[in-house]
């Protein structure tokens, strides 16, 4: 039998190599390190092991000096090209051509709309300011009132007789008269947003509170605070305001939340919401399925239904959380996901029903009539559990027929003949402390109130990030094709070789 040619066993030696340096550039993806190892592996069990140990044991020898240089520099010339295939792929080493970089035309009119001169006091590190700089001149080259003014960057500190480096991230401070904002960790997209912020009015949204709501000074999970923390970043305030029985709304402010009340709501009180819609005004109601403080058919004029019950996704286990904590990636076109491309995690989600005729032909002398529009909705493989006793010993099961299947809707959007505005959620733990830290969570609940609030030259206009869906059959195929399939594929392809070379000695 003729001996295997000795560039299989380079070749071999190669593709690990290559493997092992790809493994430190993308450990989240282990099919690009896990494929050219399996199969760099293969060919060396092609070239034999005997032979290996043959070769192993002529690198001791003089004659063999000569291989063991070979390998050597095979093996760094497959590191030096991985490692700068990874340097080619950070932004900082690679900021792309500087003639690439304009402003949008939002973000011109949000520069001629300034009400003051705007300094920018940037204070960046020297990669910093090899990246953001071309961007703060432009900003100062496109409208007089712009003014860029240099910080020295991270000093040095004493401490205890030793100078300590002070690592600070890249920032720059707008000040435009009392008005101050700070984008820190410095991006295009936050100084944009903070450009458009300083001319932005102040806007006050009363939060509804008095039976059982979440309160937007609460700091425990189940609080309001970290949102509010957060819009208040975008000069919108919420206050808490409480709505005793028999009293009316506040008379002011832009818009008003409910927020999971847990007891339910009297009759008065929702007779004075719909009347508060009816005149124009702008509410968000987040509603709780397990304590519902709402009437399921409060906004049945609206075409809108509460469901009894919580939406279960068994594609959610592979997505990291519990299957009563369903994952969503279908966001509808509208204003209020407008640039959203995070994934939301809804924590204990009911549904909504809606009525397709009701809300695509609305009778102009109704004011509580207006289409509707889905913001959100469940995958395909979820499911409504309306078993309350399933829920409880925490083993839902699809009963056909019975429970309604996916994709169910979780968020609308109505606009109302009278100019009103509802966003209806139906999770109040959405915006809880303990959840809103979620990127996608708290995307879509600024986008929600920014479209109830008429703002939405506020939010982004091209896409905000990206994401890598992570569905059931996607998660099976991550695992079983490289820690499976591969190896199995190889060992039978030497079972052949190592049967066909029995046959033929």
């Amino acid at each position: 039998m003729p001996k295997p040619h000795k560039g299989l066993r380079n070749l071999g030696l190669g593709l690990i190599a290559l493997g092992l340096g790809a493994w430190p550039i993308t450990p989240q993806f282990p099919g690009f390190f896990l494929l050219p190892t399996t199969v760099g592996l293969t060919l060396l069990l092609f070239y034999g092991p005997r032979r290996l140990r043959q070769d192993l044991t002529a690198l001791t020898r003089p004659a063999g000096r000569r291989l063991g240089q070979s390998l050597l520099r095979l093996l760094a010339a497959v590191l030096v090209l991985t490692a700068a295939g990874a340097l080619t792929r950070l932004p900082i080493l690679n900021p792309g051509p500087r003639s690439e970089l304009t402003l949008s035309n939002q973000e011109l009119q949000t520069l001629a709309k300034l009400p003051e001169p705007v300094v920018l006091e940037a204070q960046l590190s020297t990669l910093g300011a090899i990246r953001f700089g071309p961007l703060l001149e432009l900003y100062a080259k496109a409208s007089p009132k712009v003014k860029v003014q240099r910080i020295p960057g991270p000093g040095r500190v004493e401490a205890q007789g030793e100078a300590l480096e002070l690592t600070l991230p890249d920032r720059v401070t707008l000040r435009s008269g009392p008005l101050v904002e700070t984008v820190s960790p410095l991006t295009q997209l936050g100084l944009a947003q903070a450009f458009y912020r300083l001319i932005s009015p102040s806007r006050v949204v009363y939060n509804l509170v008095g039976d059982g709501e979440k309160s937007t000074q609460d700091a425990s999970p189940q609080g309001l605070l970290t949102w509010s923390t957060a819009l208040e970043k975008r000069q919108i305030f919420l206050r808490d305001h409480y709505w005793a029985p028999g009293s009316p709304l506040p008379p002011g402010g832009s818009a008003l939340i409910l927020a999971g009340p847990r007891t339910q709501l009297d009759p008065i009180k929702t007779a004075e919401l719909l009347r508060r819609l009816a005149q124009g005004g702008r509410l968000m109601v987040l509603s709780d399925p397990l304590v519902p403080g709402l009437d399921p058919d409060t906004f049945s004029s609206l075409g809108l239904t509460l469901s009894q019950g919580l939406v279960v996704d068994p594609e959610t286990a592979w997505a990291g959380t519990d299957d009563l904590f369903p994952v969503s990636y279908d966001f509808p076109a509208h204003p209020a996901t407008l640039g959203l491309r995070q994934p939301v995690v809804w924590p204990l989600v009911g549904a909504i029903t809606r009525a397709e005729t009701l809300a695509q032909e609305p009778d102009p002398d109704n004011a509580l009539a207006g289409p509707t529009w889905v913001v959100a909705r469940s995958s395909p493989t979820s499911f409504l559990e309306t078993d309350r006793a399933a829920l409880a010993r925490r083993q839902p099961r699809l009963d056909p027929g019975v429970d309604p299947e996916g994709p169910l809707t979780l968020a609308t959007a109505t606009s109302l003949q009278s100019g009103g505005r509802l966003a209806l959620v139906a999770d109040s733990d959405l915006a809880a402390n303990a959840f809103i830290a979620n990127p996608g969570n708290l995307a879509l609940l600024e986008g929600l109130m920014s479209w109830l609030l008429g703002a939405e030259a506020e939010l982004p206009a091209g896409p905000q990030g990206t994401f890598f869906n992570v569905t059931q059959s996607r998660a099976r195929a991550m695992f079983w094709l490289p820690v499976v399939v591969w190896p199995l594929l190889c060992g039978l392809a030497w079972l052949v070789y190592w049967r066909r070379r029995r046959g033929l000695s």
